[in-house]
């Protein structure tokens, strides 16, 4: 991961003094707002949402022109994420002992909310129609974002709020597709794996896997 970390920092570095020989009057440095609808991907049997799963991300985006035009670019910023999802993956707490359960078809299915924080690397592959004299215009954006994951917590239908120590994967990397013109723009993500850790099961020996797929409405101010 350290080695990752500098090969992006060096990459960056190089870009923003190579981007100088392109364009320098023209970028579009941009502030970005997504809101989204979570849908949950799983291979799990019996699973199930149980309520209206969504996130929102927001951060800033560095442009680095790739063309004379400056209509193809890469973005490279920095952001904060924020999501809740959910189903009916059950928790409970007994002294820093975590027990999964998910319901089978013939049980009751509540509603249980895991929440948590992200800090997110965004990377985006840029196409559009602007001009220096146009500021509205059509946007293809192909993205990624790597983000790290912290501050995880489970709400269960019933019981009280209570911190998820080391259950979730730190780590998360996806993919993006943002399309739209001027200010709005449809947004579809998918996170590449599973909220939870690998390693967690329920007491019927099933892995609690569950992923995200987003789609919403992303906005990009100048």
């Amino acid at each position: 991961m350290k080695k990752g970390f500098f090969l992006f920092v060096l990459c960056y570095s190089t870009l923003i003094f190579a981007q100088e020989d392109v364009n320098s009057s023209y970028r579009e440095d941009q502030l970005y707002l997504d809101i989204n609808f979570i849908l949950q991907t799983d291979g799990v049997s019996s699973f199930q949402e149980n309520g209206f799963s969504r996130s929102i991300h927001l951060g800033m985006i560095r442009d680095l022109p790739l063309n004379r035009k400056a209509n193809k670019a890469l973005g490279v910023g920095l952001g904060y994420g924020y999501m809740r999802m959910t189903n009916n993956v059950a928790v409970r707490n007994y002294s820093g002992s975590y027990v999964y359960t998910i319901p089978t078809a013939d049980e009751s299915s509540l509603r249980n909310v895991y929440s948590f924080h992200q800090l997110q690397i965004p990377l985006e592959l840029r196409w559009r129609t602007s001009s220096l004299t146009s500021y509205s215009f059509w946007r293809i954006y192909l993205g990624y974002r790597l983000s790290y994951q912290f501050g995880a917590n489970h709400n269960p239908f019933f019981g009280s709020k209570f911190r998820l120590t080391d259950q979730i994967r730190p780590w998360q990397h996806g993919v993006s597709l943002a399309v739209g013109y001027n200010t709005w723009n449809i947004r579809v993500s998918y996170d590449f794996f599973p909220v939870l850790k690998d390693d967690l099961r329920t007491t019927r020996n099933v892995f609690p896997r569950f992923n995200a797929l987003q789609i919403g409405l992303i906005f990009y101010l100048l």
